[in-house]
């Protein structure tokens, strides 16, 4: 079997199985461990898969620039993100990440609750600006163009000196043995940061983004108290996604 063949067959396994082990593979393909490891490096520098420890899992395939992403599964961020607003209650504290599926529950924050919203993202903040009954902080920093977000230092200094009920967080991938990763390095440092100093913790997750992996670690399965994702994946996180303490909305 030629390379080519050999990689197209690592992919499509990836593709029905959203994960390969290396084991399992060698098997298949009657080729050494070592081969199929160089096989999995190259794929995972061509942006094609996330090599861990054993094998690989697919990644999201979801667009890393914002506008792009604003264009793709809009139903099912406004049905995800329409079960996260009868958690808030007037007078919470909320810190709400960048991302698209986050833009839909701050557009959904009622006119009448009042509460305290932090937030880095532009877009958010520009969603919020006109809301009546809300003290709206935004967290400056170095600019991260492609999510429309501030990362950086500055970040850092400003949610040390807060203690939210709530976190929105805002992630691409999420994986039942990888946990929440994202792409970008800096970027995962501040969600991390924003996950140790929330009381509660809201991970808003389409069929997109689950079961697949990026380079950087945020956090563990374990680290979440609400995962909220499409009515249909319910069942199928439930059948087949090892057990955690999350309330799996």
């Amino acid at each position: 079997m030629l390379k080519e063949e050999r990689q197209q067959y690592i992919l499509n396994q990836i593709n029905q199985n959203y994960r390969v082990y290396i084991t399992t593979l060698s098997t298949e393909l009657g080729v050494s461990d070592d081969t199929l490891r160089r096989d999995l490096i190259e794929l995972d520098e061509r942006g094609l898969l996330t090599k861990v420890h054993g094998g690989a899992v697919a990644k999201s395939g979801i667009p890393i620039e914002f506008t792009d992403r604003m264009n793709t599964g809009i139903e099912e961020k406004q049905q995800i993100a329409s079960k996260v607003i009868p958690l808030f209650r007037s007078g919470d504290v909320l810190l709400i990440d960048g991302g698209t599926s986050n833009l839909e529950v701050a557009r959904r924050l009622p006119t009448d609750m009042e509460l305290t919203v932090y937030t880095n993202s532009f877009p958010i903040v520009n969603a919020l600006f006109n809301h009546p009954k809300l003290d709206l902080i935004f967290l400056g920093g170095k600019v991260f163009p492609s999510s429309q977000v501030t990362v950086g230092v500055s970040v850092f200094q400003a949610l040390q000196t807060v203690r939210p009920d709530w976190l929105v967080l805002g992630i691409c991938s999420v994986h039942p043995h990888q946990g929440l990763t994202g792409p970008d390095r800096e970027e995962a440092l501040i969600k991390r940061f924003m996950m140790e100093r929330a009381q509660k913790r809201i991970v808003l997750a389409d069929s997109h983004k689950l079961n697949t992996a990026e380079a950087y670690s945020i956090a563990s399965l374990g680290d979440v108290d609400y995962l909220v994702t499409e009515d249909q994946k319910i069942d199928y996180i439930r059948q087949h996604w090892p057990k955690h303490s999350y309330v799996l909305m």
